[in-house]
């Protein structure tokens, strides 16, 4: 059982459920500010965003909830372990596989781009149902944690409440790095190690797309946060203490990081300030386009107006021009009667 009367573990408790806490606010006030934004929601790539932190904002809660139920109880709550053991398993699980999918997708499109072919972004149904796919293969990956056979690693309090397998317990070992490790955490990190490495080596990062090349970017953010995880798991796995808290700490800031590194889509980051900062930058794109239209619509109409009057003009002036034409044929008419008249009176008196 947990013990808060160790000083040491109580301190490291205090800034595991510190940390969980930032995590939880910043997650969902992302999450929240994003799914009211129809617009922002409805393009793929911010989809894919929100089934990555769907995860972060989940575990950090529940994670929250149970570092406090230890921080509050003397000997802690007797199932906290479990909860926090399940909710890591599941959080790297479905973090780590997302982070495939996703850079998948912007393979596919740098790719599309390289050929020159045409990119067709996939429709929010079908990230949907791979997002889910993802998230039930993880919630399956994590409740072997929980499972009460020997063979599967528990999370106690002595392996600081992740589902590590005892020591001495070569079956638990076994399991662990043959099965458990590759199927939720090596497998989707060397995949996206390998398509970055087949982007650089191939030379698909584009330069005349500035579009494609700053969604790239934007989510190369993925990689920090494989890689971060990564090295957390392991050196938690392999260190005590404080190195140890240290890692279960990164573990739990991993939703702001998330967060912080999402802001910098701008999109993302106009209707997360238009949410919690009372700055309406929708409204004001809005309005600055509706004046840019206004103002188009106003020339139009001048430009129209102009044509019409020029085309006034010019009828006005081939109508006088017929009239003229018209009058020089009268007196043309008339001079040839006036010289016929005067030739019968010629011949009269001759």
């Amino acid at each position: 059982m947990v013990n808060n009367s160790d000083k040491t573990f109580f301190i490291q408790l205090i800034i595991w459920t510190t940390a969980n806490g930032i995590s939880t606010v910043s997650v969902w006030a992302l999450l929240f500010a994003i799914l009211r934004s129809p617009k922002v929601r409805s393009n793929s790539f911010n989809l894919y965003l929100v089934f990555c932190l769907a995860s972060d904002a989940y575990k950090n809660l529940a994670g929250f909830s149970a570092n406090l139920a230890n921080l509050l109880m003397d000997t802690g709550s007797p199932n906290a372990c479990k909860v926090i053991g399940w909710n890591d398993a599941y959080w790297w699980c479905s973090s780590l596989w997302m982070s495939f999918s996703t850079f998948l997708e912007i393979h596919r499109m740098l790719m599309a781009n390289k050929q020159t072919r045409r990119y067709k972004p996939p429709t929010p149904k079908r990230v949907t149902v791979n997002s889910v796919i993802i998230h039930v293969f993880s919630i399956l990956m994590a409740t072997f944690t929980v499972l009460p056979l020997d063979i599967f690693p528990k999370a106690t309090p002595s392996s600081g409440c992740e589902a590590y397998p005892e020591p001495g317990n070569r079956a638990q070992l076994i399991f662990y790095w043959v099965f458990f490790m590759p199927l939720t955490a090596l497998i989707p990190t060397l995949l996206v190690t390998i398509m970055c490495f087949h982007i650089w080596w191939k030379q698909l990062i584009p330069l005349n797309n500035a579009k494609y090349r700053s969604l790239l970017f934007y989510f190369a953010r993925l990689l920090a946060t494989i890689y971060l995880v990564i090295i957390a798991v392991i050196v938690s796995f392999f260190f005590t203490n404080w190195v140890q808290a240290i890692a279960f700490m990164i573990f739990n800031l991993i939703g702001l990081i998330q967060v912080c590194l999402a802001l910098i889509k701008k999109d993302v980051r106009n209707v997360f300030l238009s949410t919690w900062c009372c700055k309406n930058l929708d409204e004001t794109s809005t309005n600055t386009t509706q004046k840019s239209l206004a103002y188009l619509r106003g020339f139009s109409r001048r430009k129209s107006s102009n044509h019409s009057s020029v085309n006034d003009a010019d009828q006005s002036g081939v109508e006088e021009k017929n009239e003229v034409l018209s009058g020089k044929e009268v007196d043309i008419e008339s001079d040839k009667v006036a010289r016929n008249e005067a030739d019968e009176v010629d011949v009269t008196h001759k």
